[in-house]
């Protein structure tokens, strides 16, 4: 875990430094978190989608979530445009609050353009939930911060729109006796 957290903040930092400002230069790619729906002691998937209109090399997302009795699980790139890269490091806090998770062109082919699923962000909604809402957005958590790398190695931040995962009371159990 902790060379893991070593070679993304590694990763960040390299990034960083080549950001340029403007460096999107086409259609404006997007990072969607999904919306979903979830009970009080329930878990929840919520998708998170990007566009890219240019080659990638890679993706770093630092999320945090909001709200009261919302606890990130695990991130899952199953079925997403980045399940064939095989460095993709995912980080979640010790609150289980805020996680970092990217993926990393090493050997294969860079992250061609498009639109589609980047991961699915797994959640439980414990039963003493207060809010009725739980948003999920981008964040910096030091050294990394939102960013998108072009196959140039030139970096920039793509436009973002949060997530939202709707609360209910907790599902009601079926009392009906035999």
């Amino acid at each position: 875990m902790r060379s893991i957290l070593i070679g993304l903040s590694l990763t960040c930092l390299v990034l960083g430094a080549a950001i340029s400002a403007a460096n999107d230069d086409n259609a404006p790619d997007t990072l969607t978190i999904g919306k979903a729906a979830a009970v009080k002691g329930g878990q929840v998937a919520v998708p998170i989608y990007f566009f890219n209109d240019q080659d990638l090399a890679a993706l770093t997302i630092p999320l945090s979530v909001a709200g009261d009795g919302a606890r990130i699980d695990s991130v899952s790139f199953v079925g997403g445009r980045v399940a064939y890269i095989s460095t993709k490091p995912v980080t979640i806090d010790k609150g289980r609050k805020k996680v970092i998770f990217g993926a990393i062109c090493m050997t294969e082919d860079y992250i061609a353009p498009g639109q589609g699923l980047m991961a699915t962000l797994y959640m439980t909604i414990v039963d003493s939930a207060k809010a009725d809402k739980v948003t999920i957005d981008t964040t910096t958590i030091y050294p990394a911060s939102l960013l998108f790398t072009k196959s140039n190695s030139s970096s920039f931040i793509p436009r973002t729109v949060p997530g939202l995962v709707t609360v209910t009371a907790t599902a009601k159990k079926d009392t009906k006796k035999d």
